[in-house]
């Protein structure tokens, strides 16, 4: 009755992403011990994922930058003009902290893998 649905692919998406994001979030609250607080605002729903049981946390934005004094916010867009030096720096410090996700990472490796070894 209705034909074809112009807009599934846009909610499959955002659906699949979503979930995906959801994971990381978790994977990054329980493997590198983070508070991660994830809000996901779209027309059709906002979501969010609290890692901390502390309904306080997070913070209000104008108290973030006293209680965490070396505070770092990356924006959404990376610039290709590298003349452009705020995001440039922004680029940097995201790519460092991939770099540093990808050493704990390896370093657990050998970890989970003695683990599961270990069990008869």
């Amino acid at each position: 009755m209705g034909g074809p649905d112009p807009f599934r692919r846009e909610r499959t998406t955002f659906n699949k992403r979503t979930r995906t994001l959801l994971s990381k979030a978790h994977e990054l609250a329980t493997l590198a011990g983070a508070d991660v607080y994830l809000v996901i605002h779209h027309p059709r729903a906002t979501i969010t994922y609290n890692s901390v049981q502390d309904t306080n946390w997070p913070p209000a934005d104008k108290e973030l930058e006293t209680i965490y004094p070396h505070l770092q916010r990356l924006n959404q867009t990376f610039s290709n003009d590298s003349s452009d030096e705020v995001d440039h720096e922004m680029f940097l410090r995201f790519c460092q902290y991939c770099a540093y996700r990808c050493q704990l990472l390896e370093s657990m490796e050998p970890q989970a893998l003695s683990q599961s070894t270990d069990i008869p």
